[in-house]
């Protein structure tokens, strides 16, 4: 009498092997592109969000509010992928820093029209564009921009971050 055998065979093993390497090689390549997308509307959801907060602080406080690439805590720099800072000159010249959003991720790329924006106390703008492009892909970009009546909006796709 036969005896049953448990386990696998060594061609029913390299048979699932082969089927899943197939179906990593055509399923990964569509996976990068689907978190790169995820990954911009997130970061431009969060600079949309910042844009608002430094506009409500202004308006709230009656305050001029600042909004710049990040260097350091305590100056700006031109880099926007190193991050946003978002501060308050006060009177006597020094600055309150109010928010920041640390570095973005460094495959991306980000530019801005100018390396300081400015909110003032009624809310209004120096007027603002900033461009997030996933791995430097400018087909894949978006863009926030602010208007120099202070309204923050999602700006047009597939921009050039050169």
């Amino acid at each position: 009498m036969r005896r049953l055998s448990k386990g696998f065979t060594l061609i029913e093993v390299m048979v699932t092997m082969a089927v899943a390497a197939i179906l990593l090689g055509i399923g990964v390549p569509s996976l990068v592109s689907v978190y790169e997308s995820v990954r911009v509307n997130n970061n431009i959801e969060k600079i949309n969000n910042i844009f608002l907060f430094a506009r409500n602080q202004a308006i709230s406080y009656g305050t001029t509010v600042n909004v710049c690439a990040f260097a350091s805590t305590t100056s700006c720099g031109t880099n926007w992928g190193n991050g946003i800072r978002v501060y308050i000159t006060r009177a006597d010249s020094s600055e309150k820093e109010l928010r920041v959003i640390d570095n973005f991720n460094p495959n991306d790329k980000l530019t801005g029209s100018s390396s300081t924006f400015t909110f003032s106390p009624e809310g209004l703008s120096s007027g603002a564009t900033i461009i997030y492009c996933p791995g430097g892909k400018n087909s894949q970009s978006k863009s926030i921009s602010v208007s120099s009546s202070g309204l923050i909006s999602y700006g047009v796709d597939g921009k050039s971050c050169a």
